[in-house]
């Protein structure tokens, strides 16, 4: 576990928003003037993706007051889906809140996050009409996904260039920190070009568990991966040595991991079969 450097924090109480923001953060400054998050998706150039529940999107703002320095943040909207939906914050945390703490809780075993900001919930009376999660941009990093576009290049860089090992080390350490991530496929796995560094992201369907997550638990984020990477095409022998290294930093046999997981993985191929023939 790493000891994490002091970070101030303020609660958020402003017209409709509450929340939490790191004090003196990019994100503290456009609060304190005024900013309005709807206007950081303004700017088609900065939207990342869009959906009916979901968008996000890379905005640069001033950094700090009198300083006419910028820095890019990240901002994650999830929208208003009806009233039952929005008070679901009311007998649990918010996907925005989630972020948040899944971010910090991960930053604290040295596992790479993007580094929070802060999270604001819209609020009328008891109804959430929509949450906010913001964090440190990761600019110039392709997901695991995008890489999959030249996939010659990208198995060798798995196999040979020790990606694959890079991945099964930080899986294997997000679940001895008692989390799992919820949706551990491609796109959400960012790479550091320079460094060969991995990055995880989207953790709004996080959880974290008392005690580490026994097999079953982590199939799902196991077959995810595992998934991804057969529909991109990689090679399967890289897929199984993944899973023969995180086994082994996780103190487990492969006949522990891959019963679970095949039972998860035979389930979500046959959902993706189904939707990819419903678009067709």
């Amino acid at each position: 576990m790493t000891e994490l450097p002091r970070v101030a924090m303020r609660k958020v109480s402003s017209g409709p928003f509450r929340g939490m923001v790191v004090v003196g953060s990019t994100l503290d400054h456009f609060l304190e003037n005024d900013g309005d998050p709807d206007s950081l998706f303004q700017h088609s150039d900065s939207l990342l993706k869009s959906t009916h529940s979901t968008r996000s999107a890379l905005a640069k703002l001033i950094s700090f007051r009198g300083n006419s320095e910028s820095e890019w943040i990240y901002v994650k909207e999830f929208r208003y889906k009806g009233v039952v939906h929005s008070l679901k914050h009311l007998f649990g945390k918010h996907r925005a809140q989630v972020m948040w703490k899944v971010s910090w809780h991960l930053l604290k075993y040295s596992i790479p996050v993007p580094e929070p900001e802060g999270y604001l919930l819209k609020q009328k009376g008891p109804i959430c009409l929509g949450g906010y999660y913001f964090s440190k941009a990761l600019r110039g990093c392709p997901s695991l996904h995008e890489l999959t576009e030249d996939l010659a290049q990208l198995n060798e860089r798995l196999d040979s260039g020790g990606l694959s090992r890079v991945a099964a080390h930080y899986v294997a350490a997000l679940h001895n920190t008692g989390a799992t991530h919820g949706d551990l496929k491609w796109t959400n796995i960012l790479v550091d070009e320079k460094e060969n560094q991995l990055w995880l992201i989207d953790l709004d369907a996080s959880s974290i568990y008392r005690g580490h997550p026994g097999p079953k638990v982590i199939a799902r984020d196991l077959a995810r991966f595992v998934l991804s990477g057969l529909e991109a095409g990689v090679d399967g022998t890289i897929l199984a040595g993944f899973l023969n290294h995180y086994s082994q930093h996780r103190n487990l046999t492969l006949k522990d991991i891959e019963g679970p997981m095949m039972k998860v993985l035979q389930k979500l191929r046959k959902r993706h079969e189904k939707k990819l023939q419903s678009m067709l």
